[in-house]
C-alpha cells in the first residue's frame, strides 16, 4: 500500500476528513490575530472596560449638583375645625404643592477626588488585564499551534515506518517464492504491518486532537478545513540574554505586573477614601416651592396671586462634623490598610512567579537544545544502522527480530528529536515573548 493512502486511512479513521475546497493554511501571526478579534475571554474583559469607564464616569460626576422636583395633588372631603371660631363645618377643598431643591457639595474630606483617583487605576487595571488576557491567549495558541506541527511531524514518521514495513512485506514475498524466506517471516511483517498501521491511527488521532484544541481556542465552529503553515526546516539555537535580564525588562512590559502595580495604587487611593470620614462635610443647598388651594363656598385668592404670595425660596450651608460613629471610620481605614499590605503581597507574588517562568523557560530551552543535538546524532547513527539491517536482511544476514529492532530505534531516535526540537521551539518563544515591549 503507498504512504499516501495510508495516510488517507488514518486520517478517515479519526474523523479528520479536510475538504479540498474549504482549505485554509493559518500562519501563527494570523491565528494570534483571529484569536484577538473573536476569542470570547477577550470580549467578556472588553466588556469590563466598558463597565469600568461607565463606574468612572459615575466618580467624576460625584462633584456636580443634584436637581430633584417634586409635585402633589390633593382632596379633602368632610367635618374640620374652623380657625377663626373653633366650631366644626363641612369643608371640601383641594390643594397643589410643588416644589425644586438642589445640593451641592463643597467639601467632603477629599472623599471624591480620591475615588476619581481609585476609579482612574481601576480603570487601567482592567485595561492592562485584558492586554494580560492577550499575552495569555497568544501563548496558548502558539503552544497549541506547535503541538499541531508535532503531531503532524509524528504522522509522517508513522507514515514512513508503514511504507517501509509494506516494502519490506512485499520482499519477503517474493524471497518466499524463490524459497529464500519462510512463510513465517511473511506473518511475522505482516503483524509488524499492522502494529505500524495502528500507530498511524493514533499519530493522527492525536493531530486530530490538538487540531480541535487550536480550533475551539479561535472559536471555529469545526476543525474541518483546518491547517497550519509548516514551520522552517532549520532550527535557531541562539537564545536571548540571560533570565535576568529578560526579568528586568519583563517587569515593564508584562501586563501581569502592570496589572496588580495598578492594584496596589488603587488601594493607596482607598485608604485616603476611607480617612475622609474623619473630616467635616461641607455642602450648599437650595430650594423652591410653592403651593394652591381651594376651598368650596368660599372667596378663593386668584391663581396668580397665590402663585405670588405662596412661594418659599431657601439657601443655606450645611457642615455635618463626624465626632463618634461606634469606631467605623477607624475600622475602615484599618480594612483599607490591610487590603493594600495583600495587595502588595500580591504583586510580589507575581513578580517571583514571572521569574520562575523565565527560569523554567530558559533552562528548559538549554536542555532541549543539548537533547535536540544529542537526538540529531542519534538518529543519524539510527539512520544508518537501520540501512546497514535492511541491506543485511535482504542478504539473509540478518534476522526479522534484527530488522525490526533497528527500525524501533530509528522511529524512536526521530521521534526523540522531533520532540526536542518543538519543545525548544516553544521554550524559545516564550523567552523571545518576554522579551517584546
Amino acid at each position: 500500500m503507498k504512504r499516501i493512502n495510508i495516510l488517507l486511512l488514518a486520517i478517515l479513521l479519526s474523523g479528520i476528513y479536510i475538504q479540498a475546497q474549504n482549505n485554509k493554511v493559518w500562519s501563527l501571526k494570523e491565528c494570534i490575530d483571529y484569536a484577538g478579534e473573536n476569542n470570547l475571554d477577550i470580549k467578556m474583559r472588553e466588556v469590563n472596560v466598558d463597565i469600568q469607564k461607565i463606574a468612572l464616569n459615575t466618580s467624576e460626576n460625584q462633584r456636580l449638583p443634584n436637581l430633584s422636583g417634586s409635585a402633589s395633588h390633593s382632596y379633602s372631603f368632610g367635618r374640620s375645625a374652623s380657625g377663626y371660631d373653633n366650631t366644626y363645618q363641612d369643608r371640601n377643598s383641594h390643594s397643589t404643592n410643588w416644589s425644586f431643591s438642589t445640593n451641592i457639595p463643597i467639601f467632603t474630606g477629599f472623599r471624591i477626588s480620591n475615588e476619581i483617583a481609585a476609579s482612574k487605576l481601576d480603570l487601567q487595571a482592567v485595561a492592562a488585564e485584558l492586554d494580560k488576557a492577550h499575552e495569555d491567549m497568544e501563548i496558548n495558541i502558539t503552544s497549541s499551534y506547535l503541538q499541531i506541527l508535532y503531531y503532524k511531524e509524528l504522522l509522517n514518521i508513522a507514515g514512513r515506518q508503514v511504507d517501509l514495513t509494506a516494502q519490506q512485506l512485499d520482499r519477503i514475498k517474493k524471497m518466499h517464492e524463490t524459497g529464500r524466506a519462510s512463510e513465517a517471516q511473511i506473518y511475522e511483517i505482516a503483524a509488524q504491518l499492522a502494529n505500524d498501521k495502528l500507530s498511524v491511527v493514533q499519530a493522527a488521532s492525536d493531530l486530530q486532537t490538538a487540531t480541535l484544541l487550536l480550533t475551539q481556542l479561535l472559536e471555529l465552529p469545526s476543525p474541518e478545513g483546518f491547517d497550519v503553515e509548516e514551520p522552517d526546516e532549520n532550527v535557531d539555537f541562539i537564545l536571548p540574554r540571560r533570565p535576568e535580564a529578560i526579568f528586568d525588562n519583563a517587569l515593564l512590559s508584562r501586563a501581569s505586573i502592570r496589572v496588580e502595580e495598578l492594584k496596589l495604587k488603587s488601594r493607596e487611593k482607598s485608604i485616603l477614601v476611607a480617612k475622609s470620614q474623619y473630616y467635616p462635610v461641607l455642602s450648599f443647598g437650595a430650594s423652591y416651592s410653592n403651593n394652591y388651594y381651594f376651598i368650596n363656598g368660599f372667596d378663593n385668592i386668584s391663581f396668580a396671586t397665590q402663585l405670588k404670595n405662596n412661594r418659599n425660596e431657601y439657601f443655606g450651608f450645611t457642615l455635618n462634623i463626624p465626632i463618634f460613629n461606634r469606631f467605623a471610620t477607624r475600622n475602615s481605614v484599618r480594612t483599607a490598610k490591610l487590603h493594600k499590605t495583600l495587595q502588595k503581597l500580591q504583586l510580589e507574588y507575581a513578580k517571583k512567579t514571572l521569574y520562575k517562568e523565565i527560569q523554567q523557560a530558559y533552562y528548559n530551552s538549554v536542555t532541549s537544545e543539548e537533547k535536540y543535538k544529542s537526538a540529531e546524532i542519534a538518529c543519524k547513527s539510527a539512520l544508518k544502522a537501520f540501512d546497514y539491517m535492511e541491506e543485511k536482511l535482504n542478504n539473509g544476514r540478518a534476522t526479522m527480530y534484527e530488522y525490526n529492532d533497528a527500525k524501533t530505534n530509528m522511529t524512536r531516535a526521530l521521534s526523540n528529536r522531533t520532540q526536542a526540537k518543538y519543545d525548544f521551539i516553544f521554550r524559545k518563544k516564550i523567552l523571545e515573548f518576554y522579551e517584546k515591549k
